[in-house]
């Protein structure tokens, strides 16, 4: 593979730690994976590589590349993996040392969320509209590596005490034995931390660790990091100019501090953007010069010809039907429509775009709506295969005793819920009420039925226990009728049930296939079939990160909206949203247009900053 001189400088160094500033369209992904064909060409162990990268579909064609570059089968790359993937790898195998059994179940969104609204709505008696917020606060907590201090003293809404409510959620995964998304970095780090022996056992095992998208690592990723590494061979890529997800819980600081951190440590710059025209490169670099807070790099372009053209518009309607027009006569130059991206900050900016689109007749598609897995059918039959396997599961059990509709419905599942005492599950519950005939006779046979199917799969392989299902309580007949206003709408989700299918059918068990299903949440954004990429997308700009089109409009440039209010009360807020301005500008190869209406939704609008800052740049 043909590597640039600043390319090959940093896959050949080896012998301390290593920061690669990587621009925006500089071949990072060759870079990382022409380094890991370096190191087992070299004489390390590919099997004793740590990989990291943020996304299943970026582990995924690094492993690809890599067996096309070294001509080893994918099995030999084992570590080539998620945080959350290898994390969870390491913490199943150790688990009984933090008081867990296995199998381990990691629970999705919608577990989590069930368990949050018994303990916020039935313990405390507070609304349900806060257990998402809440959620969402108890993952970050977690996430800064230290949650009873992030949480000490904190209320929501002045009246919650967090603190409280992680204990009770936490108690509650524990005697359930299962861990949330971030439960995984969290208990593995504390693993590594406190149990010396399996820290030197892991350490003895990674002769090498690689951390992509550096600049995204929260405190914990970085934690984890420190805990695995011997010998300083580390090989860290990112870009700080792209770091976009503090709302996450990332830490920028841990990519601007690398050399002072590893003190002998080696930064190499990949400043030549492959992707985008010069004059789109040049306008984002002025952009970002209005940060201060940043590595110093100097992104240049051999293309030539690109355009950059800033346009402003009295009210969203006008904005709208102005780019659907553009989008029409660049589809007559012969420019697929699958090449052009309609960018926003916020999602309501899509609705006026949308109804132009329909009216120019443009075919589009969203990105970065529910993932795979979110779907209700996918959620429906996943619930089943976690009743059979995991008997604690209560949310699981709950969502599918009445699915498809049995007579099980939320009076009986109260009755059912009060034969619990100590720590037995929904489902225990529902063995007695069986056992000890304490239901009415339809719902006994209901529920017996239920029961026996979830015993009958429980030993399936999980393909065979999906059609078990699909067969037993009829359920393509359910979701037929569930769709029965749109003909579509049941062709998709048939379309989607053979997928779940096929992928079921890769893993033995279903406990594999379950985590699998778990570890996937990070993906949401790319799980869309190869099929459906026949549009204009309409998008975040947090969604399109790592994408490119030939053309880009970034829409709704207007103060309050890009940059965004929330973040307009800090400095280092206004530098993201600036950051993200970037992330925007190059996504686009040839074609770049922002724009701003003076009205949106009825209000008055000021031009975004961002804008005066290109115009100023371009002028130039």
């Amino acid at each position: 593979m043909q590597l640039s001189d600043q390319q090959r400088d940093a896959v050949e160094y080896v012998g301390t730690p290593a920061l690669v500033i990587a621009g925006a369209g500089s071949g990072k992904t060759r870079t990382l994976t022409s380094k890991i064909a370096h190191l087992v060409s070299n004489g390390y162990d590919a099997e004793r590589i740590l990989a990291i990268t943020f996304t299943n579909k970026a582990a995924d064609e690094m492993k690809s590349r890599l067996v096309r570059m070294t001509g080893m089968p994918l099995i030999r790359f084992p570590w080539v993996r998620t945080f959350h993937s290898a994390c969870f790898k390491i913490l199943k195998k150790h688990c009984s040392l933090l008081g867990y059994n296995t199998p381990l179940q990691i629970y999705a969104g919608y577990q989590q969320q069930k368990i949050l609204k018994d303990i916020i709505v039935g313990k405390l008696n507070f609304d349900k509209k806060y257990v998402q917020p809440v959620l969402a606060q108890l993952s970050r907590a977690k996430n800064s590596g230290n949650p009873f201090d992030y949480l000490d003293g904190k209320l929501y809404a002045f009246r919650i005490r967090l603190l409280d409510v992680f204990n009770l959620y936490e108690k509650e995964l524990k005697s359930n034995n299962a861990v949330d998304f971030d439960n995984i970095l969290l208990l593995t780090r504390n693993l590594l931390r406190d149990h010396k022996n399996v820290r030197k056992q892991y350490r003895k095992i990674f002769q090498f660790i690689l951390v992509d998208e550096y600049q995204d690592t929260n405190n914990l990723q970085e934690d984890l990091t420190g805990l695995l590494l011997r010998n300083g061979n580390l090989f860290c890529v990112g870009d700080d100019w792209q770091a976009i997800y503090s709302f996450r819980g990332s830490n920028m600081n841990h990519f601007l501090s690398f050399p002072e951190k590893y003190k002998e440590a080696r930064v190499f710059r990949l400043e030549q953007n492959y992707r985008s025209a010069d004059e789109i490169v040049r306008t984002a670099n002025d952009l970002i010069g209005h940060n201060d807070c940043k590595m110093e790099k100097k992104c240049f372009s051999d293309k030539h010809g690109g355009l950059v053209e800033l346009y402003d518009f009295f009210n969203e309607k006008e904005e709208a039907d102005w780019v659907a027009g553009k989008i029409k006569s660049l589809r007559e130059m012969g420019l697929a429509y699958s090449k052009i991206a309609v960018l926003y900050r916020t999602k309501f900016c899509s609705l006026s775009f949308e109804k132009a689109f329909r009216s120019f007749g443009i075919p589009y598609r969203m990105l970065g709506g529910k993932g795979f897995f979110e779907r209700k059918e996918i959620m429906d039959i996943n619930c089943y295969l976690a009743a059979a396997v995991f008997e604690k599961d209560d949310a699981s059990f709950e969502r599918i005793v009445n699915i498809p509709k049995r007579g099980i419905g939320p009076a009986a599942i109260n009755k059912i819920a009060q034969i619990k005492t100590g720590e037995m599950s929904l489902q225990d519950a529902a063995r007695n009420a069986l056992r000890e005939k304490l239901m009415a006779s339809q719902i006994y046979n209901s529920l017996s039925e239920v029961i026996r199917l979830l015993d009958d799969i429980r030993d399936m392989k999980p393909d065979a226990a999906i059609n078990e299902i699909l067969s037993k309580v009829n359920y393509m007949d359910y979701i037929k009728h569930y769709s029965i206003a749109n003909s579509m709408d049941y062709t998709s989700r048939k379309e989607n049930i053979e997928q779940l299918i096929y992928s079921a059918s890769q893993k033995d068990t279903i406990v594999e296939y379950l985590e699998e299903a778990a570890l996937v949440k990070e993906d949401k954004e790319d799980e869309e079939e190869e099929d459906k990429k026949s549009g204009v997308i309409l998008s975040t700009i947090h969604a399109s990160k790592g994408l490119e089109y030939r053309v880009v409009f970034v829409v709704a440039c207007e103060e309050q909206l890009f940059p965004h209010w929330k973040a307009m009360d800090s400095e280092m807020g206004l530098h993201e949203e600036r950051r993200l301005m970037y992330v925007a500008m190059t996504r686009a190869e040839v074609y770049l247009f922002l724009t701003h209406s003076s009205y949106r939704k009825g209000q008055s609008n000021i031009r975004s900053r961002f804008l005066d800052e290109i115009e100023e740049s371009l002028i130039v």
